[in-house]
């Protein structure tokens, strides 16, 4: 297992048995505890023959029961890596609704892997599960930063539709005036102002083909996540092999990768446009 994935699953651990005594019925048996022991060494016993040492022996013993009970419960675990992705990714960043529900669908799928890999026994095949998993954190990663980017493009569309507009006018201004002027020094001017006009143009239009590529990779990207949890959670423990596993894992390695060099050159062309 990989540092960076032994770090995760540290912190995946550490969430759970915190969450596992902050639950609302780990309140319940503490304060019913103290109340109890409280009442006993005061004087006050609900019942006689139990002294206040038993309430407060009794009441640790529910509780280290019920926080056992949670570490190994799947369905809470998925709870908690759930509501640990949340705050890391924080879908609610994102103003744009639908890339805040495909974000959260992303995080659903993870949270679910999460729950999946629990539930198995077979030890060769959860830490096949579990490296894959590692492989999707590292793509979660790329999905909020693309939809991040999308988000940021949506805010500023009417910006930028401004300065194509006119831009695109200013271009059909100037080509129209080319031809009447005489001086020498002023054509050349205005061939100058055309040539960085243009730029900003092609620039533009980069940028509105970037986005499109973009919504559609993100919308392939959380098609193929649900792919994987499929493949991930369907598969059995006399189904699995180290070649299985390896593709699988290529799979994501790929898509990760298509993602990076997506985010560069999104990048690249803002960087471009605002150069310009």
């Amino acid at each position: 297992m990989s540092k960076a994935r032994e770090a995760l699953e540290e912190r995946v651990q550490k969430a759970i048995w915190q969450e596992s005594f902050v639950r609302w019925e780990s309140g319940v048996v503490l304060a019913l505890t103290a109340i109890l022991t409280t009442f006993s060494a005061l004087g006050l016993p609900l019942v006689d023959f139990v002294p206040f040492w038993g309430w407060l022996l009794g009441g640790l013993l529910a509780e280290a029961g019920l926080v056992y009970s949670s570490v190994l419960d799947a369905e809470f675990g998925r709870k908690v890596v759930a509501k640990m992705l949340q705050n890391e990714f924080k879908p609610e960043r994102l103003k744009d609704k639908k890339l805040q529900q495909q974000m959260n669908e992303a995080l659903d799928y993870r949270s679910r892997i999460e729950k999946g890999i629990r539930e198995r026994t077979d030890s060769v095949l959860k830490d096949e599960l579990t490296e894959t998993a590692g492989q999707i954190d590292d793509w979660l990663e790329n999905i909020y930063d693309l939809a991040q980017r999308i988000d940021r493009y949506q805010e500023e569309r009417k910006i930028l539709h401004r300065d194509r507009v006119r831009a695109e006018t200013r271009v059909a201004q100037l080509e129209a005036e080319f031809d009447k002027v005489k001086n020498p020094a002023v054509k050349e001017q205005i061939q100058t102002t055309l040539n960085s006009l243009e730029r900003q143009l092609e620039t533009l239009q980069t940028l509105e083909a970037t986005i499109q590529r973009a919504r559609l990779q993100l919308e392939n990207s959380l098609t193929h996540l649900g792919t994987i949890y499929s493949q991930t959670m369907l598969v059995d423990a006399k189904d699995i092999d180290r070649g299985s596993a390896r593709r699988l894992r290529h799979e994501i390695a790929e898509e990760v990768t298509e993602l990076n060099e997506l985010l560069v050159s999104m990048d690249e062309v803002y960087t471009a446009e605002s150069l310009g």
